[in-house]
């Protein structure tokens, strides 16, 4: 089964991951590494991905985060499954990275939840990833 993947819209309008992108400059191969991790998402069952490339969910959250590591980072991008249509699709709700067992930005994980309750207010708030 190919599921969707989405990205948060903030407002509407900007999508988050690609403003992550440019805030921390990541990398035309971080990027691609990124697009080679969501593939598998998109193939893959939840259950079969297991912890080496998704972790979660975060702190009784129901959030995940992506576990890529680049270079010289580590990736971490914030996502759920659905929340519109759960069995079928994943958002990406948040840019982060992680250095030293710490999440940059600190609440990525509550900036996540949050977008993903303003997308649960407003559905159009997403575009295809």
């Amino acid at each position: 089964m190919n599921r969707e993947i989405w990205e948060f819209l903030v407002k509407g309008n900007d999508g988050v991951i690609q403003r992550w992108f440019r805030d921390e400059t990541i990398s035309k191969r971080e990027q691609a590494k990124l697009d080679v991790a969501l593939n598998r998402l998109r193939t893959l069952d939840l259950q079969l991905i297991g912890g080496k490339l998704l972790a979660g969910p975060l702190h009784g959250s129901k959030i995940y985060k992506l576990r890529l590591r680049c270079e010289n980072r580590e990736l971490r991008p914030m996502l759920c499954r659905g929340p519109i249509a759960p069995a079928e699709e994943y958002t990406l709700l948040q840019g982060a990275l992680e250095v030293g067992d710490k999440l940059k930005p600190h609440d990525a994980v509550d900036r996540a939840a949050s977008h993903r309750e303003e997308l649960l207010a407003n559905p159009d708030w997403r575009a295809p990833f």
